[in-house]
């Protein structure tokens, strides 16, 4: 295998282990281990993460890449959640949690679809609805969140809304920030990077405690931004015109 053809491979390498690691939070849940199906999650938005970054990285961006991402996206960040949320804590509702982990289904492979024909391998600026690995990491870190921080949060009514606006979040048109780039060529890009790099370490040291806060901020942050952006423009407008 010559060096072209390895760099070719490599991202499609990533994307198998995404799929692998939807496959194995599946069969958690079917065990009962509903905190190992959500960690299951979790790393599979790593290996998504990383799956692009390092097509980019090699030039490998492919229409077949992308293809192959969404499907196994759909498994990793739609079916498995749906499953895990569902069994976790709606299947006291009986059909309406059937309708609502259904929903949340739905609703990413929507988006997945809507990314798809707008699928470049450019530069991104924003994404147009909330990403599906956002809305799966959103209930799999509910799930940690309840079983080793506040198991009070538990509750039916909770998952409902929970599930609801995380859905309606990824088919809406609200733009959601992409991951930032690492650079310190600029002093914004240095305070940022900086916060980034801090943001992720906390994580890491505190991941059952700070993963769900932050999703939720991420999932708000979306409407947040429609909704102070014609302020923003207007404060930027009256300063130009002077």
């Amino acid at each position: 295998m010559n060096l072209f053809n390895a760099k070719r491979i490599l991202p499609s390498i990533f994307t198998l282990g995404n799929l692998l690691c939807g496959f194995l939070a599946i069969n958690n849940v079917i065990e009962g281990s509903y905190a190992s199906a959500a960690w299951w999650i979790i790393i599979a938005g790593i290996f998504d993460a990383l799956d692009g970054k390092i097509a980019r990285l090699t030039g490998s961006s492919s229409e077949f890449g992308i293809e192959f991402d969404s499907i196994a996206d759909v498994i990793s960040f739609g079916i498995a959640p749906a499953v895990l949320i569902y069994h976790y804590a709606l299947i006291e509702g009986g059909r309406i949690g059937y309708f609502l982990a259904f929903c949340f289904l739905a609703a990413g492979a929507i988006r997945l679809a809507r990314f798809n024909l707008k699928a470049t391998t450019g530069k991104k600026t924003h994404f147009t609805g909330m990403p599906i690995p956002a809305g799966a990491g959103i209930l799999a870190s509910y799930v940690l969140f309840c079983e080793n921080v506040w198991n009070e949060l538990a509750q039916f009514d909770i998952v409902i809304v929970l599930t609801i606006l995380s859905s309606l979040a990824m088919v809406s048109h609200f733009k959601y920030n992409i991951m930032p780039r690492i650079g310190f060529g600029t002093r914004r890009d240095s305070i940022r990077s900086i916060w980034f790099i801090c943001h992720i370490l906390i994580i890491a040291r505190f991941p059952d405690e700070v993963f769900f806060p932050t999703g939720i901020l991420y999932l708000i942050s979306g409407p947040i931004k429609s909704l102070t952006a014609p302020a923003v423009n207007h404060v930027f407008n009256k300063a130009d015109s002077r």
